[in-house]
This record gives structure tokens, sequence and C-alpha cells, in this order.
């Protein structure tokens, strides 16, 4: 391990918000790795109402340097780790899961990457999972590239170090904690990937119900416009309703030319009823875009577009 981050101090955060019933043992194999890379890591548990039992186990490990905190409900895991965050005194961040997802012994690879970049994420590579597993990562992860212009290849793992600076500016809450590097590139801050072992721990098959998979997309739209467009909320509802605008302009222009030189008529006709719908959708995308131009504008002297990574002063 690189000998420049030893000089660091190490929070560790860990959500307990899903799979957490091995979390006890979990992070007394976690505690053996980096009491003798860190002395001195703060660990923070973060417990959903669902886990309270859980937490309670926990408090009963008298650690000094272990802290829990209870939410009053399940916020999601964004909210978790924001949470975590916000009581955060390290350096630097690494955020764990209360499961195994790669090796314990290959955390050490995301130590020797953070003096490059401002967060570090974790690549189960290679697998040992299910063909299945594989194809869900495989094709959420392309998604993510079509839509975001982003290059990642395991974007949905949990484990991430993170620069404390870069934490604290970031904004974090339900379930975006998947989306944490694109948040991050938003504000200026960058990513890599490191490849860590897949933990036999995180091998058994995952198939979730069609209302999960359905809000993950929602979440993902969510993220890249937020991301994408929420500076400039006109180009992608300007993008939309051109489009919408064109494609009933074309459909009325049509019809007129069947009206006018074949004499076909066109008053019952339901593509007339369609393209007239998709002129008025078009404008009204407009100016949606348009709205949300005009409150950007009027915030804009309170919203901090920018982020200082580093000042040097001759003075100092």
């Amino acid at each position: 391990m690189n000998t420049e981050p030893k000089n660091k101090s190490l929070s560790i955060i860990i959500p307990v918000c899903e799979r957490a019933e091995n979390a006890i043992a979990t992070f007394d194999d976690y505690k053996t790795f980096f009491d003798k890379e860190f002395p001195g890591t703060e660990y923070i548990f973060v417990v959903n109402d669902t886990y309270h039992a859980i937490g309670k186990q926990l408090e009963q490990l008298n650690n000094d340097n272990l802290s829990v905190l209870f939410l009053t409900r399940d916020f999601g895991e964004g909210t978790a780790i924001r949470a975590g965050f916000d009581h955060a005194k390290g350096d630097l961040i690494l955020i764990l899961p209360p499961y195994k997802q790669v090796t314990t012994d290959s955390l050490g690879k995301l130590f020797e990457k953070i003096e490059e970049t401002d967060i570090v994420l974790a690549r189960r590579w290679p697998r040992v999972d299910t063909k299945g597993n594989q194809f869900q990562t495989g094709l959420f992860n392309k998604m993510i590239r079509s839509l975001s212009d982003q290059n990642f290849s395991d974007i949905g793992c949990g484990v991430r170090l993170i620069r404390a600076e870069a934490a604290k500016e970031l904004d974090l809450y339900g379930d975006q904690h998947r989306f944490l590097p694109l948040l991050a590139y938003q504000i200026g801050f960058t990513s890599s990937e490191v490849d860590t072992p897949q933990a036999e721990e995180d091998k058994q098959p995952r198939v979730y119900s069609p209302g999960v998979y359905l809000r993950r997309f929602l979440d993902l739209l969510t993220v890249v416009f937020l991301t994408k467009f929420n500076k400039k909320p006109l180009r992608f509802f300007g993008l939309l309703g051109s489009g919408s605008i064109g494609i009933g302009a074309l459909g009325l222009i049509y019809l007129a030319f069947e009206r006018l030189a074949l004499g076909v008529e066109v008053s019952d006709r339901p593509l007339l009823v369609l393209f007239c719908l998709f002129l008025v959708l078009g404008f009204q995308l407009l100016a949606i875009g348009l709205v949300g131009e005009i409150i950007i504008f009027t915030h804009a002297g309170n919203n901090k577009e920018y982020r200082v990574k580093h000042i040097f002063n001759f003075k100092e």
C-alpha cells in the first residue's frame, strides 16, 4: 500500500440498509484488516430503521472508534451515506456495504490510486457470481454510458474511497448512491476504477421485482437530467419539444397535401388528432424549458456552480 495515505486519517461508513444479516461478522473482518493498515480508523454504521436490532448489537461491541447512527425510518442508502459524511472526521472516507462484495485483502488497491483522483471505485473483477448477475451489471453500466457519456464498468459496486473534501460537497438522498460518481463529476471531481476480486459471499443470484428495475431506471433518468441539464433545462425540453413539433407539423402538412391535392377527407381521421396532439405537446415542452431557464436565471446569484479544488497563496 502507498505510504502517503497512511499519513491521513480514515473514516469508514457502513450503511445498514440491505443484506445486513452478517453485518457483525463482516465488521470484524474489516476491522482486523484496517486496524493493521490504519490504526485509529473511525467506523460509522448508519442504520435504517428496519435493521434497528443490528444497530443494538453493534452498540454492545464497546469500541471507542465505533459510532452507530440510528435513522428514524428507512430513508434509503443515499441518505444514510450522506448522514455518514456529515459525521465523518477522516481525511479519507471509505464506503463499505454490510456484506462482502470484494475480498477484504484487495481493499488496499483503492488507497494506491487515491493520490491520482478524488474517488476510487472498486470494480468486481474477476467475477465469481452467476451469468445472470453479470448480465444485469453489464446492461446497467451500458445504459449509464449511453445516457451520461461516462465510462464505468461496475458503478453499482458499493465499495468507494473518497476524499473528504469531495464527500462534503456531494448531495445524496434516496437511492442516488449508485450514481455517486456521476454526481461528483457534475461538480468537477474525478473518479477511477480499480479491479478487486469479487468475494464469494457476493455470488448468490439476484433477481428483483419489475418495480425495482423500473425505479432504478427512473433513478438513472433523474440523475442524468440533474447532471447534464439542471443548468440548461431548455436544451433537454427543447430537444423533446422540437422533435414533437416536427412530427406534428410534418404530419399535418402531409394530411393537408392529401386533402388539397388528392381530395381525401381528413376531418374524421384519427391521424389528424394525433398530429395535432404532437404539435401542442411540443409547444408545451418548449414552454416548460423556458420556465426552467427563467427560474435558473432568477436564482443564478445564489447557486454556486463551481468548486475550488486548491488555493495557493505566496503570503502563506
